[in-house]
């Protein structure tokens, strides 16, 4: 069993995680006991959605480290919110421990996926110089004083180096990136379900279940 670890924190964007977090269960009841998801917070007090749902994570950021070192962690999920511009400084801001455990699983080999005001706090944390990425705009990283504006790219989504980025109006090919890299699911069936999700055309519900059927029957 393999976990997906979902920063929990406050203002956290709803429509950013609740494809991925669906998936996951979904999927699970698919192929049972390869997935499971974890909440983790910067401590494991309540945290309240953007949009008002209570949350409480049920590890510390601390439990992140011993799972990439067991290769027991799939990937960290960072979802946008309203607190990360705000930080004055990404290592002693409020999200600074997060940061210390994006550089330890990253260090490890495990993909950190983060969209929406997240890229900002990684942008800010450096972690963005050398990578290819995205975000809302490249303007909205402009103020982090990062110094990777020459790799900024201009998609729904990018991945390079262990690290995922994609804008807040992109959950849809955010939620399928991580699908293909933690094998969550096969890239015929993330493709599918992202095609079907991004048009909701019929065809492409048909397109699904066949890429799932064959999936189930391999």
């Amino acid at each position: 069993m393999r976990t997906i670890a979902l920063y929990a924190t406050n203002t956290m964007a709803d429509w950013e995680y609740a494809y991925l977090t669906t998936q996951i269960t979904v999927l699970e009841r698919l192929r049972p006991g390869r997935f499971e998801l974890l909440l983790v917070g910067d401590g494991t007090g309540p945290v309240t959605s953007l949009g008002g749902l209570p949350l409480t994570p049920a590890s510390d950021l601390d439990a992140l480290a011993p799972l990439a070192r067991e290769s027991r962690l799939a990937a960290l999920v960072i979802p946008g919110g309203d607190t990360y511009t705000s930080a004055a400084s990404a290592e002693r801001g409020p999200h600074g421990r997060l940061v210390e455990a994006v550089r330890a699983v990253v260090d490890h080999g495990v993909p950190v996926a983060a969209i929406c005001g997240a890229t900002y706090l990684l942008a800010h944390a450096g972690l963005l110089d050398t990578r290819a990425h995205t975000s809302n705009a490249a303007s909205f990283l402009e103020a982090s004083d990062y110094r990777g504006a020459e790799h900024y790219v201009d998609a729904p989504v990018v991945t390079d180096q262990g690290i995922t980025t994609a804008a807040g109006t992109d959950p849809i090919p955010f939620t399928a990136e991580i699908m293909r890299l933690t094998g969550l699911a096969p890239a015929p069936v993330a493709d599918a379900w992202e095609r079907l999700y991004l048009t909701g055309r019929a065809q492409h519900y048909t397109e699904f279940l066949e890429a799932v059927d064959a999936w189930q029957n391999s």
